[in-house]
């Protein structure tokens, strides 16, 4: 028993110190994890391919300021064909074709745009905000796998500290166990103090079971997110330290509206929505081009028949008068889309604000129970002390010093929670502000 309290107390203050302490030193274990989760992750390596696509589209787009080039070939049969009958040498008829039965024409041919009007420029736009959209959100999905991580990472580290102190209440429990049945034959004790022991002993074991499938739950989870199995990382003692300064909270909406990404790309999306209205518009404006091709054909007087060069030069203006409304309903359609990523956006803004505060709130308090908690340790341990000297003297018995124990070891648990539950809102904090503690 004296070995025991030994371990209990030494437990308790080797919590006590390292709980806090390093609050904002570098954790090369949790950065490493985040960096392999970053190079493993099957969804980064899809929104790349993404933004690949997104680039294309934007040289797609670009493209309409270079030259439309083909080279084209045709044949026609034409029967009858147009034609002025004369008289022939020796009174024998003859007659004049305008065009041969068999017409061949190659080409080459050129279409170039001269002025579209802003059409072609609020494409490239377009495409360029497409293509910062697609990036910001790599960026976005990076943020929340770094956070994500980091939550089953502490995660791990609470259930393996809630683990030992249960461990410990195990042991203390079956030493108990043991002492009150040798004081039971030696008629010392009663049985309703060793039922009551070894039912305590028994919820014990069915806490120890289900922190033990959280564990391996969590740890399941990070390994599929880093890619391969990281339980030998926690055989090692750790605590709650974050790898960066805790943001403040009395600013914390405004450093997170800055640099939140969902609200970055809330904007990106209404500067799309802008372009497309821009587009939409653009397609009830004229487009002047120029137009060339140069080629060999038949069909040329007097001789239909010889293939010549030949080539033509110009330009064309095309004025849109009337598709059916289909202008107008498209410049409808954006232009709701464009006020509708506007309301997107100012939802963004509120969530986040209602993020922000709610973790604030929850960082209060759970430093308030922390504190608390650090006071019902101090009680907890003054009990255990008591507790010794009754027992020692006869006034109480050995179910009741274990009660004083147990006490403790839930005060110290709890303790631990709250450092958890802490830290965790700290992470959310940071999370919204986008801070990169990993880099």
């Amino acid at each position: 028993m004296k070995f025991l309290k030994k371990i209990v107390f030494t437990f308790i203050i080797l919590i006590s110190i390292g709980s806090f302490a390093q609050e904002s030193s570098k954790d090369d274990t949790l950065n490493s994890l985040i960096k392999q989760s970053l190079d493993y992750y099957p969804r980064l390596k899809e929104q790349q391919q993404l933004v690949s696509i997104n680039e294309i589209k934007d040289r797609i787009s670009k493209s309409n300021y270079l030259p439309s080039v083909s080279v084209n070939g045709s044949y026609t049969y034409v029967d009858p064909v147009s034609a002025i009958p004369l008289p022939g040498p020796n009174g024998t008829p003859t007659e004049i074709l305008f065009q041969p039965k068999n017409n061949w024409n190659s080409s080459l041919d050129i279409n170039q745009t001269i002025y579209d009007f802003g059409r072609t420029s609020a494409a490239i736009q377009k495409g360029n905000t497409e293509v910062q959209l697609s990036k910001q959100n790599i960026e976005s999905i990076k943020n929340s796998l770094a956070y994500q991580v980091s939550n089953l990472y502490y995660g791990i580290i609470y259930l393996k500290k809630a683990i030992e102190v249960q461990v410990i209440q195990l042991n203390l429990v079956q030493e108990n166990t043991k002492v009150i049945q040798d004081r039971i034959k030696n008629g010392d004790e009663i049985d309703f103090n060793l039922i009551s022991t070894q039912v305590r002993y028994k919820n014990l074991e069915t806490r120890m079971v289900d922190l033990q499938n959280q564990l391996e739950k969590q740890i399941i989870s990070l390994n599929n997110l880093v890619g391969k199995n990281v339980s030998s990382l926690f055989n090692e003692k750790k605590d709650f330290k974050f790898s960066t300064s805790e943001i403040s909270t009395e600013n914390a909406f405004e450093q997170a509206q800055s640099s939140n990404w969902d609200i970055k790309m809330s904007k990106l999306r209404e500067e799309v929505s802008i372009r497309d209205v821009r587009i939409a518009q653009a397609g009830k404006l004229p487009n002047l081009s120029f137009v060339g091709s140069v080629g060999w054909k038949n069909g040329y007087q007097p001789d239909i028949y010889l293939y010549r060069f030949n080539g033509l030069a110009g330009v064309r203006l095309t004025i849109p008068i009337f598709n059916g409304f289909r202008n107008n309903y498209q410049i409808d359609i954006a232009q709701k889309n464009y006020s509708a990523s506007k309301f997107s956006t100012e939802i963004q803004s509120l969530n986040l604000k209602n993020g922000v505060e709610q973790s604030v709130s929850e960082i209060k308090s759970s430093k308030e129970k922390l504190r608390l908690s650090e006071s019902q340790v101090q009680q907890a341990q003054y009990a255990v002390k008591l507790a010794e000297t009754r027992y020692k003297n006869g006034v109480i018995t050995s179910l009741e010093q274990l009660t004083a124990q147990t006490n403790l070891q839930e005060a110290q648990l709890n303790k631990i929670q709250f450092e958890y539950q802490l830290r965790l809102a700290y992470l959310e904090l940071n999370r919204l502000a986008a801070v990169k503690f990993w880099e």
